[in-house]
């Protein structure tokens, strides 16, 4: 009995002691400052890798009659890579694969929200930007024929409630949150696909009715820049652990998922462009995505 009375007062203290430690700290606030990286932004890489992007106008054969199929409005990489193996190096290609991006984080955090230190509410600021990724280029016989720029912008503003598991000394954590966020920003596409040259300088070889290529868009779309964006609120949450390194600083990793959509609408500037979109074209906007992020968050 005697042991057993010592066994539960060592309890108690151990307890106790770990409580103590656990509350040494209490609720604590911070701003947050991190950089991680994003990929396959707007979720375009299938359709830059191997879908492409048909346009409205039939294919056509040297006399102009419809031959079936469509022309296109983008090339996928992955046709342009099997052509240039295919007729030994006629068709040149350099491919940069789906969009990859920065981003840049701000935020603030309070922990301690209903009375409970483990929970906490956080609101971030992200910016993310292309920096990777989302260029192709092909030639003909030496021609560069087709050129394809895509770009990336977009703001979020996630806010987050959440919970953090703590060690007894406050020192490290893992934590979950979710919330909603406010997103702006887009994708868009550049470039010139030179159909017209094809057809006319190398007739019954390249471009419309010619035995390679014979998709490409005529009239052809030239110095195009077709940008689509989008607002408005979506979904988000995160998972994430931090440590203590300094008396006030932490460092901290974090997977971030962001949901948010929108529909977005873009003017064509060239004939071609027109004809093979739409005067006005509207595509899906898709803002966020999974990012990949470490940072530094300072306590006040």
């Amino acid at each position: 009995m005697l042991h057993s009375l010592r066994l539960g007062i060592m309890g108690i203290l151990f307890l106790a002691t770990a409580l103590s430690l656990s509350a040494q700290a209490g609720p604590r606030s911070y701003v947050m400052f991190g950089i991680g990286g994003q990929f396959d932004l707007a979720q375009m890489g299938g359709t830059i890798l191997k879908d492409g992007l048909d346009a409205r106008s039939p294919v056509r054969d040297s006399q102009g009659n419809i031959a079936g199929g469509q022309q296109k409005a983008i090339y996928a990489e992955n046709t342009l890579i099997g052509l240039n193996r295919s007729t030994n190096g006629l068709v040149g290609v350099k491919d940069n694969g789906a969009m990859t991006g920065l981003n840049l984080n701000v935020g603030y955090e309070k922990e301690g929200i209903f009375g409970i230190n483990n929970l906490f509410w956080r609101i971030n600021v992200n910016y993310t930007t292309k920096i990777a990724g989302g260029y192709t280029t092909s030639t003909f016989a030496g021609y560069k024929w087709l050129e394809q720029e895509w770009n990336y912008t977009a703001w979020t503003v996630p806010t987050y409630l959440g919970i953090k598991l703590f060690n007894a000394a406050n020192d490290t954590a893992v934590y979950v949150a979710g919330g909603v966020n406010y997103y702006k920003g887009g994708w868009g596409v550049a470039g010139t696909i030179d159909g017209d040259i094809l057809k006319n300088a190398l007739p019954g070889v390249a471009g419309p009715g010619g035995s390679f290529l014979s998709d490409a868009p005529t009239p052809g779309i030239y110095k195009e820049n077709a940008q689509f964006r989008a607002s408005g609120f979506g979904l988000n949450w995160l998972i994430g652990a931090q440590t203590k390194v300094a008396e006030k600083g932490h460092i901290f990793f974090e997977l971030e998922t962001i949901l948010s959509a929108g529909m977005g609408t873009a003017g064509t500037r060239s004939v071609g462009g027109a004809s093979a979109l739409a005067p006005i074209a509207a595509y899906p906007v898709v803002i966020g995505g999974q990012t990949y992020r470490f940072g530094y968050k300072l306590e006040l």
